[in-house]
């Protein structure tokens, strides 16, 4: 970690708190309401503060949680990458650390999607349902052809430039304008510090978490939002046909993976980087209707 992301680590953000969790700090914020609570997970590289209008959204009729995991955003730094086990297990630590009893719907973004299955199969009394958002699933590569499938370490071979980075930034600026001001700053900074540096190592061991997932069905009830437009960030790697060749294979990977009962709902207009934070009423609707789901069964 260099000298300007790990001086924003060690400052207290103005919203949330820090609960200690196994020896670690974890960032928090927690908002009061109905159950059941509401525990947000981000993607690789993320933190907890990019899925704040998600949150807002969706805490405006229940509880609610978001955190930064260890080694992301203003959690204390751990060794990366992480098994989704570790994970979930530092998860459950923090959830009774808040004193959050009962099962939750557990919204989990790309590689949090991930984290958010593995707790589900871990600790499935503690899971009321999911909302996942472009989720990994362990059928990842089965789904995929051969020339999209992905490698052992394959994050971590790819090379980011100066370039990468600007463009990232100029992207950071564009979908975070309508955030309130204290946030807004808090996160392109952290992002701006870390540089893109964070998000392969969290998925450097994607096969790893792809094996402990494994490929049968989503362990809770579950409603998948999938990003349908082609994403600008992950089109500086690759070409637009094989984004949306890898599109239209997660579309097969997702509604093999549904439980009786969940479903997959696209939306049209999101990419996989902005789907967690542009479209926060479609996150608050999925949570309502998982809801409406859960009260049939």
């Amino acid at each position: 970690m260099d000298q300007q992301a790990q001086t924003l680590t060690e400052t207290t953000p103005p919203i949330g708190r820090f609960v200690d969790v196994d020896g670690r700090r974890l960032w928090v914020d927690t908002r009061e309401g109905p159950g059941p609570c509401a525990v947000f997970l981000p993607g690789s590289g993320e933190m907890g503060l990019d899925l704040w209008q998600s949150y807002e959204s969706v805490t405006r009729s229940r509880a609610g949680v978001i955190y930064d995991r260890a080694g992301t955003g203003w959690s204390s730094p751990v060794a990366l990458p992480r098994t989704a086990a570790a994970v979930a297990e530092e998860l459950d630590s923090l959830l009774r650390a808040l004193g959050v009893t009962g099962a939750v719907v557990l919204v989990g973004h790309s590689l949090g999607g991930a984290y958010a299955q593995r707790f589900a199969q871990l600790f499935p009394d503690r899971v009321a349902g999911m909302v996942l958002l472009d989720p990994v699933h362990g059928a990842w590569n089965e789904a995929m052809p051969e020339h999209l499938r992905i490698e052992a370490n394959a994050s971590t071979a790819v090379v980011v430039t100066d370039e990468h980075r600007a463009a990232g930034r100029r992207w950071r600026e564009s979908v975070t304008t309508d955030l309130p001001l204290e946030v807004r700053e808090l996160v392109r900074a952290r992002h701006a510090a870390d540089g893109l540096r964070t998000g392969p190592r969290e998925g450097a061991n994607f096969i790893e978490i792809l094996d402990e997932l494994g490929s049968g069905p989503f362990a809770a009830p579950t409603i998948v939002l999938r990003a349908g437009a082609v994403d600008p960030l992950q089109a500086q790697f690759s070409s637009d046909d094989d984004l949306r060749e890898q599109g239209a294979a997660l579309r097969r990977m997702y509604d093999a993976a549904l439980p009786a009962g969940s479903l997959c709902r696209e939306l049209p207009t999101a990419t996989h980087s902005d789907i967690a934070l542009l479209f926060a009423d479609d996150v608050a609707a999925a949570v309502n209707d998982l809801e409406a789901i859960l009260r049939t069964r």
